[in-house]
C-alpha cells in the first residue's frame, strides 16, 4: 500500500506539525504545543508552549531548559 501525502484527519481534526517542535500532536496535546508557558528570566524562551527546547546554552527555564 502506498500512503497519501495528505495529512491525517481524527474525528475532524487535521494532524499538522507543531510550529515549535515539528511534531505531529493530538488534540488533547493541543495545549501543550499552543499555550505559553510564563517560564522565567531567558529571552528565548519566554511565552512559548512547554514544546518548545531552548537552544540557548545559558537557559535555565524548568520547562525549556537546554539539554544539548
Amino acid at each position: 500500500m502506498s500512503q497519501s501525502s495528505v495529512p491525517q484527519q481524527d474525528k475532524g481534526f487535521e494532524r499538522l506539525p507543531c510550529l515549535y517542535c515539528g511534531e505531529a500532536y493530538e488534540p488533547e496535546d493541543h495545549e501543550r504545543h499552543t499555550e505559553p508557558v510564563h517560564c522565567g528570566p531567558c529571552i528565548t524562551c519566554v511565552d512559548k508552549p512547554a514544546c518548545f527546547d531552548c537552544r540557548l546554552m545559558y537557559c535555565v527555564c524548568d520547562v525549556h531548559r537546554y539539554r544539548g
